[in-house]
């Protein structure tokens, strides 16, 4: 008999985990609890019910030295998030590149990597080594291009089909790696010591060519600078430069930094509240906050409309534009608030705090995609196993 924990089994937990998530990809963040809810009452359990279950099997996961658990779980997860989120992804197994179908391609490499002769493989399949080394570059070209991870992800399911073991491999990889993590714990592992983000490290990269960096910079000054001393002069010459920074990131920031821009939304609504602009800095950065409100609501307005299509559709963009979706509504949402009170959060600044730079023109470069930040846990852990770990981060987990 299948066990259970508050009435669910391990496999109910991991399809309603899959379910939550591929809820939230068609309904967003903000409106998919409903749906959620609904779901749960049609397997008859309610929130509480569901994470009581996910917590209980969590500590037997995490209470388990052989890693198998973690592992089971995993198998299953992944096998629902693919059909979650790859289901209505067209089939490109028998497209063709150079003659070798996608099939064909995984099937060879499977086997060369499993040891059988190259060459009795491709003579066997009624190609050259010529054309086996174009049809190799042609997929890998296109599977390099493949930023929605269509072919990369049929080419790991077919990779792992033609792979003998591959399943089993993979379990017991992922086994051996949670249970070393257990054995790490029990001797008391300690914890990482937290690396001090210093007021020079803002500095300098206030200066970063990378825009993600630099407006992240500009952000921890001016929360620096909130609590921090004002007559300062280091600081206030930084707040100076952080201020530059928030009206180029609400200039030139792109899907990638949304968050930035809105962090300096936030920030420059602290700077006049707190004095530190000028009446001229603050008609600027009103009338920046107001071109920033137009850009980031035509831009809404296109992505909802290329994402009606997919809305209910199991393919992988449909991660990524929800999630750029609720980033650019959340964006309006603080700046239509604050343009919407800034004169009366307005406050003139003193003779003494006045700033004395002025505005600088933003810098309009090519921007480049924020970095993640550093993740842990056992999503983490499962993400450094090959072929799983592609499928995972594809999924956005």
């Amino acid at each position: 008999m299948e066990e259970k924990i508050h009435g669910l089994s391990m496999r109910d937990c991991a399809e309603i985990m899959s379910k939550d998530g591929e809820l939230k990809a068609q309904h967003g963040e903000a409106s998919y609890t409903p749906h959620l809810n609904k779901y749960l009452a049609e397997r008859g359990v309610d929130q509480n019910t569901w994470a009581n279950s996910w917590n209980g099997w969590w500590t037997r996961m995490q209470s388990d030295p052989s890693g198998q658990l973690h592992a089971k779980f995993a198998t299953m997860q992944q096998g629902l998030s693919m059909k979650a989120h790859m289901a209505d992804v067209p089939d490109a197994s028998q497209d063709q590149k150079e003659g070798v179908t996608l099939d064909l391609y995984a099937q060879l490499m499977a086997k060369i990597a499993g040891g059988e002769d190259a060459e009795a493989l491709l003579a066997a399949n009624g190609l050259s080594m010529d054309q086996w080394q174009k049809a190799q570059k042609g997929w890998n070209d296109a599977m390099a291009a493949d930023v929605n991870h269509h072919l990369t992800t049929q080419y790991g399911t077919l990779y792992a089909k033609y792979t003998p073991g591959f399943q089993a491999n993979m379990e017991a990889q992922t086994a051996a790696i949670m249970a070393a993590d257990y054995a790490e714990r029990a001797a008391g592992r300690p914890d990482e010591p937290e690396v001090e983000y210093t007021f020079d490290d803002m500095l300098r990269e206030m200066g970063d060519s990378t825009p993600d960096t630099r407006w992240s910079a500009g952000h921890h000054v001016c929360n620096t600078w909130d609590i921090g001393d004002h007559a300062d002069p280091a600081l206030d010459a930084a707040a100076k430069k952080a201020y530059e920074l928030a009206h180029e990131c609400l200039e030139s920031h792109n899907e990638f930094t949304v968050s930035n821009a809105e962090a300096a939304t936030s920030d420059l609504k602290m700077f006049a509240a707190e004095g530190f602009m000028t009446a001229e800095q603050a008609s600027d950065t009103e009338n920046a906050m107001g071109r920033c409100l137009g850009r980031a609501r035509d831009h809404l307005e296109n992505l909802e409309a290329a994402f009606a299509p997919i809305r209910d559709k199991a393919v992988p963009e449909r991660i990524t534009m929800q999630t750029a979706i609720q980033d650019y509504t959340s964006l309006i949402d603080e700046l239509s608030e604050t343009i919407e009170e800034w004169a009366d959060n307005y406050s003139e600044p003193s003779a003494a705090a006045a700033p004395s730079a002025s505005f600088t023109p933003p810098n309009t470069g090519a921007m480049q995609p924020s970095t993640p930040a550093v993740e842990t846990g056992f999503i983490a852990v499962l993400k450094r196993i090959p072929i799983i770990g592609n499928i995972i981060r594809m999924l956005g987990l």
